[in-house]
């Protein structure tokens, strides 16, 4: 039987984001790659996935969690996922939508606190330092970006909610644009770096990297990249979400197999629910 604690949350999430969300696939299910849960044919990687690892091998993520999918290029129009993740930021002049952003925050701290035990699970030991994609136009911390990867030290969607400020013991520390960061879509091995001040927060450390969107993996790759070329243990990419293409036919057909609500207990990595999620304490003062 699930804790009624575990179900007010699955309660809570599904109200805001399951009309539009669905959780993504696991890693290891046929035709689905294992890093970015795109379509893959009869393959573990996708093409654009296996390019990278072509190249630049251990030097990317070590794990990637993917929370959802954003339907692009939807027929009618703009479809409900494809708002939200670009309205959280601010798309094309506007502003950001707090509501969006916090949709967002909740999915992330939700799925930290109920899974972590699964996500947090390197073969170097428990997550160290903490960072996120940085953007070009609106680099450090002015981005929106910041508050998901806030959001993955809460553990507590309510305080989220309520807009209290998570806290947790990881470092934290700021990536930079380096000279191949005007490089669009496709993997380069200098599109971010690890400022001097920061490498003592990432040498030898196991690093979580958050990101928005993934669409080819190279901005969230090319921060994996810059973190292990700074020495880090270890690199995970926690996205939010996977972008695909209705007007592309395998991620058409990928988009036509997918099937109910998001379901913030069910594991990312896994499928199903986590047992260290049991003891997940709800505080709704």
């Amino acid at each position: 039987m699930i804790p009624a604690d575990l179900q007010l949350i699955r309660a809570v999430v599904r109200e805001r984001v399951g009309g539009f969300f669905c959780n993504t696939y696991v890693p290891g299910t046929a035709g689905v790659c294992v890093v970015c849960r795109g379509p893959a044919a009869e393959q573990d990687l996708c093409n654009i996935c296996q390019g990278h690892r072509a190249t630049f091998g251990n030097q990317l993520a070590d794990r990637t969690i993917l929370l959802t999918y954003a339907l692009g290029n939807y027929p009618d129009g703009p479809h409900q996922s494809a708002h939200v993740v670009r309205a959280y930021k601010g798309y094309k002049g506007t502003h950001p939508v707090r509501q969006c952003q916090q949709d967002l925050e909740l999915m992330v701290s939700v799925a930290v606190g109920l899974h972590g035990g699964c996500l947090d699970n390197t073969p170097t030991g428990s997550w160290d330092s903490l960072t996120f994609v940085p953007s070009l136009e609106r680099p450090g911390r002015s981005h929106p970006v910041t508050s998901l990867a806030n959001a993955a030290l809460a553990g507590d969607p309510i305080a989220v909610m309520a807009g209290r400020t998570p806290q947790g013991s990881l470092e934290k520390f700021l990536l930079e644009p380096g000279p191949g960061a005007n490089v669009k879509r496709r993997m380069v091995p200098d599109r971010y770096r690890v400022p001097d001040m920061w490498r003592s927060a990432v040498a030898g450390k196991n690093v979580l990297i958050v990101d928005d969107t993934w669409t080819t993996g190279a901005s969230a790759q090319g921060a994996a990249v810059a973190v292990k070329q700074a020495g880090a243990s270890s690199a995970t990419v926690l996205c939010v979400d996977r972008w695909l293409r209705c007007d592309w036919s395998d991620h058409q057909a990928l988009i036509n197999s997918l099937s109910g609500s998001y379901d913030a207990l069910r594991c990312p990595m896994h499928g199903r629910m986590c047992l260290p999620g049991t003891g997940f304490t709800v505080i709704t003062d």
